[in-house]
């Protein structure tokens, strides 16, 4: 069988300093952690772009209409 996700290598592939790695390996909520918040500070990102792309549309005044025109018809 493959090696599991465990063990004194369990991090290494990350590339962190020594002391990094034998943080994660005491605690690896840590990262998962820092994943989520990396995700959840993204996904607010997009939703104000996606706010901001909609709501910046040019507001066209509608043109007012000549009396004439309100009173029902030509003369």
């Amino acid at each position: 069988m493959g090696q599991a996700f465990s063990g004194p290598n369990a991090f290494k592939f990350f590339g962190f300093t020594p002391a990094a790695t034998a943080v994660l390996q005491k605690d690896p909520a840590l990262l998962v952690a820092l994943v989520l918040v990396l995700l959840g500070m993204g996904a607010l990102s997009l939703l104000a772009w996606y706010i901001h792309f909609v709501t910046n549309k040019v507001y066209y005044r509608p043109k007012p209409k000549k009396e004439k025109e309100i009173k029902g018809g030509k003369k």
